[in-house]
């Protein structure tokens, strides 16, 4: 990955065409790369000094290239700036948010937390305040009134279910003083997220814990009823995270919502996948790991390691090619994405389940 993608400037460049033009890649293949390196910083430390001081450096590059994608939003764009508008996407910035995260839980006091706080107030800022649209609520998928939020009114389950998990996990770093302070909209809390996707776009209404959820309501007010697997992850996060926040039957509801949505999830995509970007599989399989500990079936824990087993010798020997460059199309195309989502196959593969918690 660092090798045929990484330039010189720290950046990743982009796939196809517009990458021989030295193109840099977008925020969204751009992040799952900081994902695939945190994962494997997560293992750096069982391999030895070497490949700790190696994974460090990889971080250091990451997070310096990152800050290149600054806007005056306060957020990041979907590109560095330059001589055009670039979007700004909701769930982008929460698989930033959430790999910066990550990097607090694996190296504590590394210094970027209080960036994932801005990402999370910016974050509630993008929750939908009209009371004439059905269902009212939900983050934006990308930020109003600018490039494509002109005319893209839609409200997703991924611009709002992991910006909920961001926050959580905030919570639980910061304390929950801190995090609402970092909020500019304090009324709109990972909770009130997590509600909307239930009952906007909960696959049985009313039933938030036995059903999956759909991708999102366009901004016509019509749903997209597409299941995507990492939504299903997204939403097993936020469950996990409600519980570890909470006690007694507070707890064992939201741990019993995350199982069921994960055996439905299972029950779905296990040992298929078709269908499903190889992005979205790695994202929902970090998310199942944060349930492998808490779980007290063992059945399901046994599940979602067997089924991450069997995706990391699915990436290993049907999408590797030569150079270890991986690609899920058949065409023999390598791109950030399949390349960063294999790593992370391959790396979760390998961490031992005691480290499961740090994940994000």
């Amino acid at each position: 990955m660092e090798a045929r993608f990484r330039r010189a400037d720290g950046l990743y460049r982009r796939d196809g065409p517009a990458g021989r033009l030295g193109a840099a890649a977008h925020l969204w293949p751009f992040s799952q790369a900081l994902a695939a390196t945190l994962h494997l910083a997560g293992i750096a430390e069982l391999a030895g000094s070497d490949q700790a001081h190696a994974a460090d450096a990889a971080l250091r590059r990451s997070l310096e290239a990152l800050e290149r994608y600054r806007d005056p939003c306060g957020a990041y764009g979907s590109d560095p700036p330059g001589r055009r508008e670039v979007d700004v996407y909701y769930d982008d910035n929460a698989w930033v948010g959430l790999a910066l995260v990550q990097l607090e839980r694996l190296r504590p006091g590394a210094g970027w937390l209080h960036r994932a706080a801005e990402l999370f107030a910016f974050a509630t800022t993008g929750w939908d305040h009209r009371t004439d649209v059905p269902s009212p609520g939900g983050v934006f998928w990308l930020l109003q009134g600018r490039g494509r939020g002109r005319s893209n009114h839609d409200r997703n389950t991924v611009s709002t279910a992991p910006n909920a998990a961001l926050g959580l996990h905030l919570r639980q770093l910061l304390g929950a003083a801190a995090s609402r302070r970092a909020a500019d909209e304090p009324a709109v809390t990972p909770e009130t997220m997590c509600a909307w996707v239930q009952s906007a776009l909960g696959e049985r209404p009313g039933a938030p814990a036995d059903g999956l959820f759909f991708d999102k309501i366009r901004g016509d007010g019509s749903v997209d009823r597409t299941l995507w697997s990492y939504n299903q992850g997204s939403m097993v996060a936020v469950e996990v995270l409600l519980a570890r926040g909470a006690a007694g039957q507070s707890r064992a509801l939201h741990l019993g919502r995350a199982e069921a949505i994960a055996r439905r999830a299972l029950d779905r995509w296990g040992r298929g996948w078709q269908r499903q970007p190889p992005a979205f599989i790695a994202i929902t399989m970090r998310n199942l790991l944060m349930l492998h500990g808490p779980t007290g079936d063992g059945t399901l824990r046994e599940r979602i390691s067997g089924e991450l087993a069997w995706l990391s010798d699915l990436a290993w020997d049907r999408w590797r090619g030569r150079g270890d460059l991986f690609s899920a199309s058949g065409s023999g195309a390598a791109t950030l994405l399949d390349q960063s989502a294999a790593v992370q196959l391959l790396a979760l593969a390998c961490w031992p389940p005691e480290l499961y918690d740090r994940l994000a």
